[in-house]
């Protein structure tokens, strides 16, 4: 395995860079490397979304036949991250956490704050590698907060009241669907300029807000006596009910599929997401149809039935009572 410091690593980009392997440009929203040698090609882009909120988002290959590694140095400024893992996976080993590596896998998203700290990351041969990730720091946090403390997760408490906090990693679970689409949406952003700066800054305070969800969620689940299994099938459950609006399966057909009982799907998905089994779909269903009528390609009654209901009535009635409007009040509104 090749193990490079991060003083060698500055020297091989800065070497690239003079020899044309690595080239870089900027658009005023973005900057991007973008790298092309007998070891790697990919490229990195590093996005400034304001004061205290980055959003860097890297996709490799590394062709090499030897696994790679990198030793780094954290500063005390580094901040908060948000790690989503799209493609391959990364060993890491951080001083002050344990002994042991610990996998960063595709599929899973994570939580960690590791400040003077050093870190060896240990990158597979002849894999791909792409990840998301959202770098925040405490003060930019703080701004985002004004519920108590105790409705986020623990680890946060230290960084919102303005003290140090304790170093730490924090696998938080699968990458959600309502991760994958507000990921997919970064990803191939179609604006340019200050508008792209905005529309990238919605989906990254969304995809905060959906892994601090899915943290307190968790918290609150291993309370009340559901094991990871247990979660994971409640979260496959959703996954399943919302991928086809219109014609969902029966809770019986549903805890079946992700092999619990009822009770226990009843009773979790309330833990853990909220809500009813139905309430959930009801969401989403009414959320899909404000989307369907923003998009003008249909009629109130065409929407209705696009996300399964089966009377104009009913989808206005339940319209009226989520947003405060019927349909044609928010058609009239987008003009």
């Amino acid at each position: 395995m090749k193990i490079l410091t991060a003083r060698e690593y500055e020297e091989i980009l800065q070497q690239g860079l003079h020899d044309g392997e690595i080239t870089e440009h900027s658009d005023g929203v973005e900057h991007c490397l973008e790298v092309q040698n007998q070891w790697i090609t990919g490229r990195d882009r590093a996005i400034r979304l304001r004061d205290g909120l980055h959003l860097k988002i890297g996709d490799f290959y590394n062709q090499d036949r030897y696994a790679g590694a990198l030793e780094l140095q954290h500063e005390a400024s580094q901040p908060l991250t948000l790690s989503f893992q799209l493609r391959g996976y990364v060993r890491v080993r951080t001083q002050g956490i344990g002994n042991d590596y610990y996998d960063e896998k595709a599929g899973e998203n994570y939580l960690f704050f590791v400040p003077e700290t050093q870190e060896t990351e240990e990158y597979p041969a002849q894999e791909r590698l792409q990840a998301l990730k959202i770098r925040v720091q405490p003060h930019f946090l703080r701004t985002l907060i004004s519920s108590p403390t105790d409705s986020l997760p623990a680890e946060l408490n230290p960084l919102l009241e303005g003290r140090k906090g304790n170093i730490f990693h924090r696998r938080v679970g699968k990458i959600t669907p309502e991760m994958q689409l507000a990921v997919r949406q970064i990803l191939q952003c179609p604006y340019r300029g200050i508008t792209k700066r905005l529309y990238l800054e919605g989906k990254v305070l969304q995809l905060i807000a959906l892994q601090f969800a899915q943290m307190t969620e968790r918290d609150c689940a291993s309370h009340c006596n559901l094991n990871n299994s247990d979660i994971e099938c409640i979260h496959q459950a959703k996954a399943i009910l919302l991928s086809d609006l219109n014609n969902p399966p029966s809770l019986l057909e549903l805890a079946r599929q992700v092999g619990i009982n009822d009770y226990k799907l009843k009773r979790g998905f309330r833990q853990v997401f909220g809500t009813t089994v139905f309430g959930c779909l009801q969401a989403h269903r009414l959320e899909r149809g404000k989307q369907l009528l923003a998009e003008r390609e249909l009629n109130v009654a065409g929407v209705a039935r696009a996300v399964g209901y089966a009377s104009q009535s009913r989808f206005c009635d339940a319209f009226k009572r989520q947003f405060a409007m019927t349909p044609r009040d928010y058609l009239a509104s987008l003009h």
